[in-house]
């Protein structure tokens, strides 16, 4: 599909014919170029793409390790306190931590994928998949303090995993969410999970016409209902996308998430222009319910990115001091 989409073809390529035989001219290697490495984190030359088919590139794809299947998505080796991050509404990480591979954290960061995303069930509530999180979190770092984070509607999970760690006698140390909101209301939630259903189709443009550009007033099950598309899936970005409506479905059929705590925590919280856009008519409630959960008080910072926070410098500078920090009690 990205080869699709450089070229203007309206439909997919031949799988088994090499991209140095489609008849790709310049601007074409370099849009291919750009949204391999924008989508899928990879830098290849227009000499190394030429002698693959589609169907190599894509199974190429596949096999890095950013993009294999699996509960958790790892970044940085150095030692020290883990921050685990939990997934936005689409159930995935790799999207945005593509965006901060090599660029030096001192500590690891670690990304929770969905269960959808390697083929198993998804639980019924917010609480029992938090309880699995938390399974996963205490087979890596069998004691606390620990640190959690969570991105977009995956900001009420993380919350509740604190819970949950606390309610065991642990303590989690420090937070930090991404466009969160995390009144108990079940209808925020749900805006949650639109508002990054819309995301999905920001890159590539493929996915745009995939999704056939749904307006923001269409509901879910519109859009699941595009879903049902017969044709095989075999473009590696097309596979992605559907499994990741799929998911999206599963985030968005989730109960509980009513009986959050405060979290005997400090938090930082990042706003992003286009999340304060969307929340606009009950920011003022949700920026007030977020000051009711953290005794050790939050930190509020703002973006001027679209989505793209990762990406920006601003952000990162932050997250390497923050992942540098000394935890309150290193020894353990």
């Amino acid at each position: 599909m990205v080869v699709a989409e450089a070229m203007g073809l309206l439909q997919l390529p031949p799988t088994n014919v090499t991209l140095g035989d489609l008849g790709i001219i310049g601007a074409e290697w370099e849009r291919i170029q750009r949204d391999l490495f924008e989508i899928f984190h990879l830098r290849v030359d227009p000499t190394a793409l030429s002698v693959l088919t589609p169907a190599q590139l894509g199974q190429f794809i596949a096999d890095q390790p950013i993009n294999r299947p699996g509960p958790q998505l790892r970044l940085a080796d150095g030692s020290g306190t883990a921050t685990w991050l939990v997934h936005g509404a689409d159930g995935e990480v790799s999207w945005f931590l593509k965006h901060l591979d090599g660029i030096g954290l001192p500590t690891p960061l670690i990304g929770l994928r969905a269960p959808g995303w390697y083929d198993e069930p998804t639980p019924a509530s917010i609480e029992e998949l938090a309880a699995r999180y938390s399974d996963q979190v205490r087979a890596a770092q069998p004691t606390g303090p620990y640190r959690l984070a969570g991105y977009c509607a995956g900001a009420v999970i993380a919350v509740a995993m604190a819970n949950l760690l606390e309610s065991q006698g642990e303590t989690v140390e420090r937070m930090f969410f991404i466009d969160p909101d995390l009144r108990h209301e079940p209808a925020s939630r749900r805006d949650a999970v639109m508002f990054r259903l819309h995301q999905l189709k920001r890159r590539p443009e493929p996915a745009a016409r995939l999704l056939r550009k749904p307006a923001t007033e269409t509901t879910l099950a519109q859009v699941l209902e595009r879903m049902a598309d017969p044709r095989p899936h075999q473009d590696p970005v097309e596979r992605v996308l559907y499994r990741g409506l799929g998911v999206v479905a599963d985030m968005i059929g989730l109960t509980g998430g009513d009986t959050l705590t405060p979290v005997a925590s400090t938090a930082t919280a990042w706003f992003t222009d286009s999340y304060l856009t969307s929340i606009a008519e009950s920011k003022d409630k949700v920026m007030a319910h977020l000051a009711t959960m953290f005794s050790g008080g939050v930190d509020i910072r703002y973006s001027p990115s679209h989505t793209e926070i990762f990406a920006t410098t601003e952000f990162r500078d932050w997250l390497i001091q923050y992942a540098a920090a000394e935890t309150h009690n290193a020894a353990r």
